[in-house]
C-alpha cells in the first residue's frame, strides 16, 4: 500500500509537471497516438528536488499524419528543462530506438543551459548526444522545433537538425543570451538580438518559423510527408500550365506553376534572398528546388547565397530529393570582402556538392544565365540531366554589355551606338539557341510548360 500510494504521488507530480509541453506536444501529433518513455526517469537533482521526476525531458513515441516519429521535448516547468546527465540518458535512448525502427526524430528545445553542478559528467553526456545526433543524420530525418530558450550546446545540436523551426518569442545562442546582451549598447531584448528575425536574417540555423502549434504542425507533416513518407497520388494534372508567366515572371508564380496544388514550403526566407530554397511535391514526387530570383541583391548571387545552397543541395541529397534549379541571375557579386573571406573554397564546396550529386538534376533557365550561374546551376558538366531555356533567357559567360565592350572594341572607338552593339551582342552571342545548337540546352520552352516538361523529365530519370 506504502508503495502504491507513493506510485500515485509521483504520477500526480509528473502530469503536473508536464501538462503544458505535453499539451503542445498533443497539438503536432495523432490523437490518442502518444506513448510517453522512461517515465519515472530520475537522476542526481531528485535527490535535493522532488519535482525532478522526469529529469526535465519527456520522451516517447507517436504519429503524425499516420506517420510513426520518436521524440523529446525539454520541459521548461522542470528545472528550467536544464540539461543533465540523466536528462541526456533519455534523449539518448529516443534517438538509438528511432534509428533502430527508421523512424524520424523531433526535437523539442526549450532549455536553459546545462546543470553545471553536475561537472565533467554533464559535458560528457552532452558529447554523447551530440555524437548520437550525427550517426542519426545519417539514417534518419531529424526536425528540431526550438520553441522557447535554445542555449549552450543546444544550439548546435539543433543546428545539426535536418530541419529547423524556431518560434517567434524563441531564443538561440552558444554563450550565455544574458552575457551577450550585457556586451550590448543598453542591454537590448534577447528575442531582439537572438531572436527568429535576426538569426534568420543573418544565418541559415533557422530554416522555417511558426507563430502556433497548429501552424507548425500543418508544416511538419508537409515535411514529413516530402522526406520519403508516402505521398498519395495528387490530383492535380501534371500537364498543368501557367499561362501568366509568359507575361510576366516571378519566383513565386514559378514555384506555384511547377509544384503539385500551388503548394511548396521555403526554407530560410529571410537569408540570401537572391537564392530561394524550398522544397515541393511535382507529380507527386519530392523535390528540392533552387531558385535563382535576378529581382534580388541586383540579380547577383552572394557568398551567402553560395553557402545557403549548398547545404541545402545537401539536404536534398540525404533524403533522395531530385534538384531542380530555376535560373534567373547575373552570376556571383563582384566583391572584395568576400573574395578575402574564402568566395573560391565557398564555390567549390558548392560545385564539389553538385558534381558528386546521385539525384536526378533538372535545370531551367528562366531569364539570365551569366558566367557561373550557368556554368554552377545548369550545366551539363557539373552534372544537370535534363536543361530548359525559355525562349527570351540570356546565355553567355559575361553579361552584355561587358560582352559588346570586349567583341566590339573597335566600333565603340570609332564611335558606334553602343546600345545597337548591346542588341547585336545579345541576339547574336547570347541567346538560347546558340547554347541549344550546340547541344548544352534539351529544348528551349515558354515558361508556361515548366511544369508538364518538368513533371515528364522527372518520371524519365526515376523510370516510373
Amino acid at each position: 500500500m506504502k508503495n502504491n500510494a507513493m506510485l500515485q504521488n509521483n504520477i500526480k507530480l509528473i502530469d503536473k509537471a508536464t501538462k503544458k509541453i505535453k499539451s503542445f506536444a498533443f497539438d503536432l501529433i495523432d490523437e490518442g497516438s502518444f506513448v510517453e518513455t522512461d517515465v519515472f526517469a530520475a537522476g542526481k537533482s531528485f535527490v535535493d528536488c522532488e519535482d525532478a521526476l522526469g529529469e526535465g525531458v519527456v520522451t516517447g513515441y507517436a504519429t503524425i499524419g499516420n506517420k510513426p516519429v520518436h521524440f523529446f521535448a525539454q520541459n521548461q516547468e522542470v528545472l528550467k528543462g536544464s540539461f543533465s546527465e540523466a536528462h541526456a540518458k533519455k534523449i539518448l535512448k529516443v534517438i538509438r530506438k528511432a534509428v533502430q525502427t527508421g523512424t524520424p526524430l523531433i526535437s523539442i528545445i526549450d532549455s536553459n543551459g546545462a546543470r553545471i553542478g553536475e561537472g565533467v559528467a554533464m559535458l560528457e553526456a552532452y558529447s554523447e548526444v551530440i555524437n548520437a545526433i550525427n550517426l542519426a543524420k545519417e539514417n534518419i530525418p531529424h526536425i528540431a522545433i526550438i520553441k522557447g530558450n535554445c542555449v549552450g550546446m543546444m544550439a548546435s545540436i539543433a543546428a545539426m537538425a535536418d530541419f529547423v523551426f524556431m518560434a517567434d518569442s524563441a531564443i538561440m545562442s552558444v554563450a550565455s543570451p544574458q552575457a551577450i546582451a550585457s556586451c550590448e549598447k543598453d542591454y537590448p531584448k534577447l528575442n531582439n538580438i537572438l531572436g527568429y528575425k535576426s538569426i534568420s536574417e543573418n544565418s541559415d540555423m533557422a530554416e522555417f518559423t511558426f507563430k502556433n502549434s497548429k501552424e507548425l504542425a500543418e508544416k511538419i507533416k508537409y515535411i514529413l510527408t516530402i522526406c520519403g513518407g508516402e505521398v498519395e497520388e495528387s490530383e492535380d494534372d501534371a500537364n498543368r500550365e501557367t499561362p501568366a508567366l509568359d507575361k510576366s515572371y516571378s519566383v513565386d508564380l514559378a514555384l506555384k506553376a511547377i509544384c503539385d496544388n500551388q503548394k511548396y514550403i521555403i526554407a530560410n526566407e529571410n537569408y540570401a534572398k537572391e537564392v530561394v530554397t524550398s522544397y515541393g511535391l511535382i507529380n507527386s514526387i519530392s523535390v528540392g528546388i533552387i531558385a535563382l530570383d535576378g529581382s534580388v541583391n541586383g540579380g547577383y548571387i552572394s557568398a551567402n547565397g553560395i553557402t545557403k545552397a549548398e547545404k541545402f543541395i545537401d539536404k536534398c541529397s540525404a533524403n533522395g530529393m531530385p534538384i531542380i534549379s530555376l535560373v534567373d541571375s547575373l552570376g556571383v557579386k563582384p566583391s572584395l570582402e568576400d573574395e578575402i573571406n574564402g568566395l573560391a573554397s565557398k564555390l567549390a564546396g558548392l560545385m564539389t556538392k553538385l558534381a558528386s550529386c546521385t539525384t536526378p538534376m533538372i535545370s531551367v533557365i528562366t531569364g539570365n544565365a551569366i558566367g557561373l550561374a550557368y556554368s554552377v546551376f545548369a550545366s551539363k558538366g557539373i552534372g544537370f540531366d535534363y536543361t530548359l531555356a525559355s525562349t527570351d533567357s540570356v546565355i553567355s559567360p559575361v553579361n552584355t554589355a561587358a560582352g559588346a565592350a570586349i567583341e566590339y572594341a573597335e566600333q565603340l572607338k570609332s564611335g558606334e551606338d553602343r546600345a545597337k552593339l548591346e542588341a547585336r551582342y545579345l541576339e547574336m552571342e547570347q541567346n538560347p539557341f546558340i547554347a541549344a545548337k550546340d547541344g548544352f540546352i534539351d529544348n528551349i520552352i515558354e515558361l508556361s510548360t515548366m511544369r508538364p516538361y518538368i513533371a515528364s523529365a522527372l518520371m524519365m530519370l526515376l523510370g516510373i
